[in-house]
């Protein structure tokens, strides 16, 4: 049994894709120059776009067109940006956008369950020189004492693990998804069009206190958050 064209076309692109010949942030001829490249109708063509937008291969930017995706980091537990990037073969690196000793915002501070000051920082991650997320991090002053800015160019997961001796034993998270602002999408090249996840993260030490607070944005093209949810017996 012969295949369905569109399948045809889906495939080539993947070989594409696969070889090197496209590579992340490409973009694909129209629908039109693919139809008569074919010999296929448009809507053809734009089935087996779609199957592969839907598969996270390719992207659409209304009135752009549509893009390789990049290759995504994948995230299904409780493990730092770096570790997750690097599992994914790329190189994490930190920009420090903002840092000061600051009162936290009033529900945070309940969260943290401290009163005064806390470290903020903005920090931009990227894996091999591409923004991929900004992360906002309310840290309490006893948790990382004498903490310096250039500390946090570094993996704070590890930092506090291993230079401060607080083990993270779980997060509670909450994810959602928006448009980023004309700041957000500044920071990490991005259009409006563009997805983002964000994801409000409280973490706690393995004997229950709270740790650190993290408001993050993740691009949604090259980030993916994975959660397992089981029933109660």
């Amino acid at each position: 049994m012969s295949k369905p064209t569109y399948i045809l076309v889906k495939e080539s692109i993947q070989k594409k894709i696969q070889s090197g010949e496209l590579v992340p942030g490409d973009a694909l001829p129209s629908e039109r120059t693919l139809a008569e490249r074919f010999g296929l109708s448009r809507m053809t063509v734009r089935a087996a776009l779609s199957e592969l937008v839907s598969a996270g291969a390719l992207y659409r930017e209304q009135g752009r067109g549509t893009f390789v995706s990049a290759r995504k980091m994948k995230q299904s537990n409780i493990a730092s940006f770096s570790e997750t990037v690097r599992a994914m073969g790329f190189e994490p690196s930190t920009k420090i956008i903002e840092f000061s000793v600051t009162p936290p915002p009033e529900d945070i501070a309940g969260k943290l369950m401290v009163q005064g000051k806390v470290y903020r920082a903005l920090r931009l991650r990227l894996a091999d020189d591409i923004p991929v997320a900004i992360e906002e991090v309310f840290l309490p002053l006893n948790i990382a004492p004498g903490l310096k800015l250039v500390d946090l160019k570094e993996s704070l997961y590890k930092l506090i693990n291993e230079t401060f001796g607080r083990n993270i034993g779980s997060a509670d998270s909450r994810v959602s998804a928006l448009h980023p602002s004309a700041k957000q999408q500044e920071y990490l090249r991005i259009s409006r069009n563009t997805p983002v996840l964000k994801i409000d993260s409280l973490y706690y030490s393995v004997s229950g206190e709270p740790l650190y607070y993290e408001r993050a944005l993740y691009r949604a093209d090259m980030y993916e958050y994975n959660i397992r949810i089981s029933s109660k017996n």
